[in-house]
This record gives structure tokens, sequence and C-alpha cells, in this order.
């Protein structure tokens, strides 16, 4: 299948992508129903209640095998149909230098502020008045999905802080790299070939994706930062160090905050009517930090 025209090697992947999240949550549930003391009736006409403990376990459980089922079993399985060579074709078989992974841990943090500044102008964002229904739905789905990570990551027990951080920021990290800055960077970079047209339009999938359009710029920011770690590196680990690093970041400062252990000052760096100079020099040293990763990495991805 290497020969396909990329157009067919995308259809093929959205295919794949799609069968095994089916087949995975049909798995996946029947094995849990009879561990998690809700009907199938219950979870089919959508009765899901995630302030009681079983439904929420059940949310929980849910969540990481459709993830698996997403992103992680259909990237190895086209990474074995298009190459052969799963670790390759991934780019998980080259590891690059210490130093990168270092900066791209630095990285993550200096561009902070930026992040925060980006969230806060796209939350802002407003349509066009005939699109005003469009915005509703916009801003409705944005609450919902906001109160459905709040609930997850309510939690007082260190067990459960660890629990969060595998599903929220390890399985993430390893299966939305392996797809988005594996499979795709690779198609689009076949496609276009061109790495940066490559980075950018996986980005823009990968903000995409969520469904949290006040939130698509931020996430695009972070997705461009994470592809060119690879296309630079030649290897999908710094972006996924990166990307755990993120993720679990903000699940730890949150459960520090939820149990009043620490303010909320680290979520609103960068954003007020001085925040504009902090994501400034953010910008800068990001960059500064992104154009040291691509020194120490003399191996280059093959995305084009």
């Amino acid at each position: 299948m290497a020969g396909l025209h990329p157009a067919s090697k995308l259809i093929l992947t959205i295919i794949v992508a799609f069968s095994c999240t089916l087949v995975m949550i049909f798995i996946g549930f029947l094995v849990a129903i009879p561990f998690m003391g809700i009907s199938p009736m219950e979870f089919l006409s959508g009765e899901i209640n995630l302030m009681d403990p079983d439904h929420l376990n059940l949310g929980r459980y849910m969540q990481i095998i459709s993830h698996l089922g997403m992103f992680i079993f259909p990237s190895f399985i086209m990474a074995w149909l298009l190459a052969r060579k799963t670790g390759t074709y991934l780019y998980m078989d080259r590891f690059p230098r210490a130093e990168v992974y270092l900066l791209s841990v630095f990285l993550i943090f200096a561009a902070v502020p930026f992040i925060n500044y980006t969230i806060e102008l796209n939350m802002q964002m407003k349509l066009p008045d005939f699109l005003s229904q469009a915005e509703e739905w916009m801003r409705r789905s944005e609450e919902n999905a906001e109160r459905m990570t709040r609930v997850f990551l309510n939690v007082n027990t260190l067990s459960a802080l660890l629990f969060n951080l595998f599903m929220i920021a390890v399985i993430p990290a390893l299966g939305e790299e392996f797809m988005f800055r594996g499979v795709l960077l690779r198609i689009f970079g076949e496609w276009t070939r061109s790495g940066h047209l490559a980075v950018w339009i996986t980005a823009i999938i990968f903000s995409a994706i969520h469904l949290q359009f006040f939130g698509f710029f931020p996430r695009l920011i972070l997705g461009v930062l994470f592809g060119y770690m690879v296309l630079w590196s030649g290897s999908i680990w710094p972006a996924v160090v990166a990307h755990f690093i993120n993720n679990a970041a903000a699940v730890t400062f949150y459960f520090f905050f939820h149990n009043q252990l620490i303010d909320d000052s680290w979520e609103k760096m960068g954003k007020g009517p001085e925040g504009i100079w902090l994501a400034a020099i953010s910008v800068m040293i990001t960059l500064m930090l992104m154009w040291g990763i691509k020194k120490m990495s003399p191996a280059k991805a093959k995305a084009v």
C-alpha cells in the first residue's frame, strides 16, 4: 500500500480510525458493563450522571478505551499497512540527544504566558450576527467539555491524581502524537512536498478534532510546536515528552489548586491588560528554544 496516493492514505486512515473506535468502544462496553453498575439501556440512552461514582468511573474507562481505538491502534495499523516498519514510519526508532528533550520541556513552560494570552483572545471571539446560532452552539459545546473535564479533574487523592495523569497525559501524549505527528505528518508531507505545510495542516486538524472552538488557536500553536519538534529532530519522542509535560502540568496544577495547596496565578500568566508584554517575552524565549532544538537535531524527519 506504500504506492497509494496520499489522499487515499488519508481516507484509509479515517476508515481505520473510525472502525477501530467502534470496535474498541463495543468491546470495552461489553467488558465493563458487568462491573460498572450501569445497565446497557442507561448507557445507550445517554442517561449518564457523572456525579454518580459508578458512572464517572465508566466515563473515565471509556475515555481511555476510545482514545486507544481512535489514535493508538490505528496509528500502528496504518504504519504496518503503509510501510511494514511501524517504528520507522512513526519516527519511533530515533532518539535525539538528551538536551533536545530538556529544551522541549523548558519550551512548554516558556510558552505558557503566550498560550494563556491566545486563550484569552480566543475566548473573546465573536462571530457575525447571521452565525449567532452557530456561536451559541460552539459556546455550549465548550462549556460542556469544560464541565466534563473539571468533573474528571476534581479529585483529592494521590491515586486519583496518578490515574488522571495516565488518562489525560500519558495516553494522549502517545496516541495523539503517533497519529498526528506520526501518520498524518507523513501523509501530508508526501501530499504537499513541504514539511512546513505538513506541520501546519496537521496542527489545524489536531486542534479542530478536539471540537473546542474557543481553545482552537492555543491548541493549534501547541500542534505546530510538536510538529516542528518531530520535523527537525526526526523523532517522535521529543513531541511525546513535550505533550506529556503540557498535559501533566495542567492536571497537577489543577489538583494542587482544587485542594487549596496553591492559588491560580499560574493560570493567569499572560492574561489581563499587561499580558501582552509577558506573552511577547514568552514568544521570544519559545522561538529561541525551538531554534536550539533545530540546531541540536542534525537528523531531519523524512516528512517530504
